[in-house]
């Protein structure tokens, strides 16, 4: 078999990717219940980047094949359905590839700093973007959906319950 031939991606590589992608979704809403507390919320990113990581690592190890990254960060990105985050996953998809190509596939530093950009680029995407870049547009469409008042009672009771 030639390299050409070897490098190729085949359906059941492609599945792969995408069912590895699709456990790291499901790992992700059922570790959502992290969430439920202040201290927890903070915890959360760093839970989820270890579990992710472990995830991430093995499609780049098992499937050492050009397009296997940017697969799954299509995927994860199309998942995560917010523009910003989606732009940007799909763009470390494309550096991770950069990357691949030029270190080689499977290579563990290649996969270990574009694993890194990819989860600086995401953390834009999902959090530092809505929450300081848009704040106040975010905060106006919470007073205009009615959500305003449900976070302010239960930001009272949280309070309470800390207080006492």
């Amino acid at each position: 078999m030639s390299t050409a031939t070897a490098n190729k991606l085949k359906i059941k590589d492609i599945i792969t990717v995408v069912l590895l992608a699709l456990i790291n979704v499901v790992i992700f809403f059922a570790s959502s219940v992290l969430y439920a507390t202040p201290i927890t919320i903070i915890l959360m990113p760093v839970f989820f980047a270890l579990l992710e990581g472990i995830v991430y690592f093995i499609i780049g190890m098992k499937v050492k094949k050009p397009g296997v990254i940017l697969i799954y960060s299509i995927v994860r990105a199309i998942m995560g359905g917010y523009l910003p985050y989606i732009i940007l996953f799909m763009l470390s998809g494309v550096i991770a590839e950069l990357l691949l190509w030029k270190m080689g596939y499977g290579n563990a530093k290649a996969l270990t700093i574009s694993y890194v950009i990819n989860q600086v680029l995401a953390a834009f995407g999902s959090t530092i973007i809505p929450y300081a870049i848009a704040a106040k547009a975010m905060a106006n469409q919470m007073v205009t959906d009615g959500r305003q008042d449900t976070i302010l009672t239960a930001s009272v009771k949280a309070t309470n319950l800390f207080a006492e």
